[in-house]
């Protein structure tokens, strides 16, 4: 597995995948439609997946506060697995464990930081915008900058890459 890309993968409620990175295609096969918690867990060389029927579900019940990150060790090395519950999906994020910094263009402003971190916490862009006493619209300018910069396509896949790179914990 390429450490620089981690394995992407989005489950919703039913734990059925909806999407699935190249790198998640390489390493675990075509998935879409099936249960992550087969495709994920069906890691034969992985040691330490706390994959199982329902894990989804269950994670999506206890909410954001409850993110899961487990060790796992994948061909003799070190990785790790984050499993994001956002609104009603889970974003499973399989990277190796040694965390870079993230490289000048990936950077965030203080300000794109404190956006993120509330969208981390489930806010919806009207209530970013009332907690920082901002427009909607500066709101949106700061999402749409940030996942231009991570090079992501939703607010998903930018919190889950927030959680990567260390912006948020």
């Amino acid at each position: 597995m390429d450490s620089a890309v981690p394995a992407v993968v989005v489950a919703q409620r039913d734990g059925a995948l909806v999407s699935q990175n190249t790198p998640a295609r390489r390493l675990m096969g075509a998935g879409l439609a099936k249960p992550c918690w087969a495709v994920v867990g069906g890691l034969e060389e992985a040691e330490g997946l706390p994959c199982q029927h329902g894990c989804v579900n269950r994670l999506l019940a206890l909410g954001l506060e409850n993110t899961q990150r487990v060790d796992v060790q994948l061909d003799g090395r070190d990785h790790r697995l984050t499993c994001i519950p956002v609104e009603d999906l889970v974003v499973c994020v399989l990277n190796r464990t040694a965390v870079n910094d993230p490289e000048k263009w990936q950077r965030l402003t203080a300000r794109e930081q404190t956006v993120l971190s509330l969208l981390a916490l489930g806010d919806e862009t009207p209530a970013v915008a009332k907690k920082l006493k901002i427009s909607e619209s500066t709101v949106r300018t700061h999402v749409e900058k940030m996942r231009s910069k991570l090079g992501v396509g939703t607010r998903a896949a930018l919190v889950a890459l927030g959680f990567r790179l260390g912006y948020l914990k």
